[in-house]
C-alpha cells in the first residue's frame, strides 16, 4: 500500500513539473553529448602522430674554428640525431621536412633560425669487431646497403620509422650553442603535409672522440669542412 502511495505521489509530480523533468532531461542530454566529445578529443590527441629523438644513438661533436669571416671565437657543432616517427593513427603522414632548433648562449635579439637537415656522406654504421651494421637514415640514397635502409616521407597507418640525420651549427660570440653537463639542448621539429607540427626536445651528448664519430659516418669531417653544409635555413614558409 505504501509502495502504491509512493508511485502515486511519484507520477503526480511528475505530471505537475513536466517542463522542469524536459529542463532536466535536456541537461543530461548534453552532459553525456560534451563528456562522449570529450572522450573522443582526447582519444584523438594521444592518438595523433608522435615525433622521438633516440638520445641514446645521437651524438655530436664541437669543433673549434677560431676566426670565420672576420668573428673570432667560432664553433662548429656536427648533429647526428636519430629521429623516430610513430604514427598510431588510421591514415598515412607524409614528412615535408626537420628542423633543429640548437639552444644558444643568448637567443635575443639575434633570431635564432631553425637548421635544415643536411646530407649525410655516408649511411651510419655501427662496427663491432668486423662486422659492420648499416642503420636507416631518413632521404639520402648510398650504395652501402640494400635500399629499404633509406627512409623515405610516407609513413604508413599504425607504422613507427626511425633513421639518422644530420645539422651543422657554425656560431660565434652569444649564438654559440648552450651546453649543459655534456650535452647541448635542442628541439626538434617535423612539418607534415597536412601542416600539423611534431615537436620533441632532447639532450644531445657531445662526443669527445672525433675519430669515432668519424667510424661511425665515413668521410664526415671531410663533409662538414664545407661551409655549404653550415646553418642551412629554410627561407620560405
Amino acid at each position: 500500500m505504501e509502495i502504491s502511495l509512493t508511485l502515486s505521489n511519484l507520477v503526480e509530480w511528475i505530471e505537475a513539473h513536466a517542463t522542469t523533468i524536459d529542463v532536466l532531461k535536456w541537461i543530461i542530454v548534453g552532459l553525456l553529448a560534451w563528456g562522449l566529445g570529450a572522450f573522443r578529443f582526447i582519444r584523438t590527441k594521444l592518438k595523433r602522430p608522435k615525433l622521438e629523438v633516440e638520445s641514446f644513438t645521437s651524438r655530436c661533436i664541437w669543433q673549434e674554428l677560431g676566426v670565420v669571416g672576420g668573428n673570432d671565437h667560432n664553433a662548429r657543432v656536427v648533429f647526428i640525431i636519430e629521429v623516430g616517427i610513430n604514427n598510431p593513427t588510421t591514415d598515412p603522414i607524409v614528412v615535408r621536412d626537420f628542423t633543429l632548433k640548437v639552444k644558444r648562449l643568448k637567443g635575443w635579439p639575434i633570431r635564432n633560425h631553425p637548421l635544415n637537415a643536411v646530407t649525410l656522406p655516408s649511411r651510419v654504421r655501427h662496427n663491432i669487431g668486423n662486422i659492420t651494421r648499416f642503420l636507416k637514415n631518413w632521404f639520402s640514397n648510398f650504395p652501402e646497403g640494400p635500399e629499404n635502409l633509406t627512409l623515405g616521407p610516407r609513413i604508413e597507418s599504425r607504422d613507427h620509422q626511425s633513421g639518422f640525420l644530420l645539422f651543422v651549427s657554425a656560431s660565434w660570440g652569444y649564438m654559440r650553442p648552450l651546453v649543459r653537463r655534456g650535452a647541448i639542448p635542442v628541439e626538434l621539429n617535423a612539418r607534415l603535409t597536412t601542416g600539423e607540427n611534431l615537436t620533441a626536445h632532447a639532450n644531445i651528448a657531445i662526443m669527445e672522440d672525433h675519430a669515432a664519430f668519424e667510424e661511425m659516418v665515413p668521410g664526415i669531417l671531410d663533409h662538414v669542412q664545407h661551409r655549404s653544409t653550415w646553418n642551412i635555413i629554410r627561407t620560405q614558409a
